[in-house]
């Protein structure tokens, strides 16, 4: 009976050895390696990010920056539009429809402006 009691004992202490160091090496090899090299892209990228907007740059000013330039190209639609209604005529409608029709895309406003 005595003899039955610490097998099961060590029959368990082994079992449970066993699965710490099956978790134990899973940490290791699986886990540990995706943190490394999720810390090295989080790093890159803020070293990027760092080089594009300047040091102590964050996300805010990346918003700042996008409302600005959106404040510019409606200042400049709406510049465009003026000048066309002011110089009147047939090729200052399509210039106004080519505008508007662009949505917003500077590229295609300056395609409409050059063709018109």
């Amino acid at each position: 009976m005595l003899r039955n009691l610490f097998g099961n004992f060590v029959g368990g202490l082994i079992s449970l050895l066993v699965g710490v160091g099956m978790l134990a090496a899973a940490y290791f090899f699986i886990v540990q390696p995706v943190l490394d090299t999720t810390e090295k892209a989080i790093d890159g990228a803020n070293r990027n990010f760092e080089k594009s907007f300047g040091p102590g740059a964050d996300v805010t000013d990346i918003g700042k920056t996008i409302e600005q330039v959106n404040r510019k190209v409606e200042r400049q639609i709406r510049r465009s539009i003026r000048s066309a209604k002011h110089a009147g005529g047939r090729s200052s409608d399509k210039l106004i429809r080519c505008i508007q029709r662009a949505r917003g895309d500077v590229h295609r406003i300056q395609r409409c402006t050059a063709r018109f």
